[in-house]
Parts: C-alpha cells; sequence; structure tokens
C-alpha cells in the first residue's frame, strides 16, 4: 500500500510539472568515498556543478563548474590520498578505459591533449566519443522504470579500474581512484549523468534546484553543497564557445549493435 501510495504522489507531481520530463525515481549516491571540506584529507577541494543547457548558472542559479559544464566536478587534494570512485546505482559496466596518466607530465603528451576526445568502443569498430578527453574512466548503465541512463566517472588513477564492461556492479561499489588523467588540471572526479531519448544519450543535472530545467532532481539521498570558490577542473574554461561545444559534442548517437 505504501509504495502504491508513493507512485500516486509521483504520478500527481509529474502532471503538475511544466519544466522537464519527469524522471522516475531519484536514484543516484554520491560517487565518491568522502565529503570535499567534511571528510577528505587535505585542504584543496571544491565541487563543480553542471550547466548542461548553457545557461552561465548552476541548479541553484548560482556559479557553475564553468560554463557549459556537463557533469559535477568534486575536486580533491592529491592523487595519493586514494580517494575512491563509487558506482552511484546498481547497473552494468558498458565501457572503461586505463593506462594513461595519473596526472599529464606536460601539455604536449597525446594523453593530456584537449583535442583527444574519449572513444566508446563497439566490438572492433569505433564507436561514439564523450566529447571530452576523459582520461581513464568507467562507463555504467542503469534502468529506473522506463528510463535508461549512463553515468561517467572521469579522470581516474591509472591501473585501479576494478570493473570490466558486461560486469554487474552494486549501489556504492568500489570502480577506481580518482585522479587527474586525461585534460585535467587539479585531482578530480568528472561524474556526468547522461538520459536516454530515443537513439541519444543527452546530459542531464542530476542537481534539484530552480535553474535545472533537465530534471527535478536525481540524487537518492542528502548530498554536500558548496556554492562558492568553485575552481575550475579543466583547463578550457576561457573558450567563449565551450557551451556550444560540449552540447554538440555530447549529443551523440548510441553506437548500433551495441547491446544484445
Amino acid at each position: 500500500m505504501y509504495s502504491l501510495i508513493k507512485k500516486l504522489i509521483f504520478f500527481v507531481i509529474c502532471l503538475t510539472s511544466t519544466t522537464v520530463a519527469c524522471a522516475e525515481e531519484a536514484i543516484f549516491s554520491w560517487p565518491i568515498s568522502c565529503v570535499p571540506g567534511v571528510d577528505c584529507a587535505g585542504t584543496h577541494f571544491r565541487i563543480g556543478y553542471p550547466d548542461v543547457n548553457g545557461t552561465g548558472l548552476s541548479f541553484s542559479c548560482s556559479k557553475p563548474g564553468y560554463f557549459g559544464h556537463q557533469g559535477t566536478d568534486i575536486v580533491v587534494s592529491s592523487v595519493e590520498q586514494n580517494v575512491h570512485a563509487l558506482a552511484a546505482s546498481n547497473g552494468v559496466v558498458r565501457w572503461t578505459t586505463d593506462g594513461k596518466f595519473d596526472h599529464c607530465p606536460s601539455e604536449g603528451e597525446k594523453d593530456c591533449s584537449l583535442d583527444e576526445k574519449s572513444e566508446l568502443q563497439s566490438g572492433v569498430t569505433k564507436g561514439a566519443t564523450l566529447g571530452f578527453n576523459a582520461g581513464n574512466f568507467v562507463v555504467i548503465e542503469h534502468s529506473s522504470g522506463e528510463s535508461k541512463y549512463l553515468t561517467l566517472y572521469a579522470h581516474l588513477r591509472k591501473d585501479s579500474i576494478t570493473v570490466t564492461p558486461g560486469q554487474k556492479v552494486s549501489r556504492g561499489q568500489y570502480i577506481g581512484d580518482v585522479a587527474s588523467s586525461g585534460n585535467s588540471q587539479i585531482p578530480h572526479l568528472h561524474f556526468g549523468v547522461y538520459k536516454a531519448e530515443g537513439a541519444l544519450y543527452r546530459p542531464v543535472d542530476p542537481w534539484k534546484g530552480a535553474c535545472n530545467t533537465s530534471s527535478h532532481g536525481l540524487w537518492a539521498n542528502a548530498v554536500p553543497y558548496r556554492s562558492g570558490d568553485l575552481i575550475l577542473a579543466h583547463p578550457e574554461q576561457n573558450i567563449s564557445n565551450s557551451s556550444e561545444v560540449y552540447l554538440q559534442t555530447i549529443q551523440r548517437s548510441l553506437p548500433k549493435n551495441l547491446f544484445n
């Protein structure tokens, strides 16, 4: 009976909402093993928020991580802290990439280049890309009611990834360590959420707030919020058309014949 009441209340909320398509459930948990400013070691930590619609505003109508930011950047003090990335919900691992620098030694390295776009391989052929250089990363597919989501865990530590494509994972499962691989200036986890819309996966903001028009909020529990003193986790913050670039590259076609 309690479950039925919850569904009825949720249905009424969906009917009265006019800003975004209604999500089935708030399903994602905090994706790293500490909270910046609370129990992460060190003193260098921030949270940078998404701006998936390119408005220049975060979910709370304050500053995002940077203009056009696709995900949530959770910045920590150092790679050596061994902060774990955790699966945000039950799901199936779809893609992984490992073997790249924990922290790029120079901008001249190919693994560090802004021009490198992380690929999502489909068998032996090239698949879609993430639209940016994510370094070592994991992508997990999740189902919630009739909706499907992907979560991205980017810039992970070399040789720390503990999961493989096709593997089922549980909420909170350790999947790798936070680092600064790929096109990244400082150690952080880039946590991205994408919702399936037909043949496309589009970025959505999991944070609930007045200026989030992509979702009603997707966090399953209370998560930390820091509104000021954001440190940018990517070097391209001064590119004037960065919002357009991100929105175009993330609205990618799902590789054909990927799932049985």
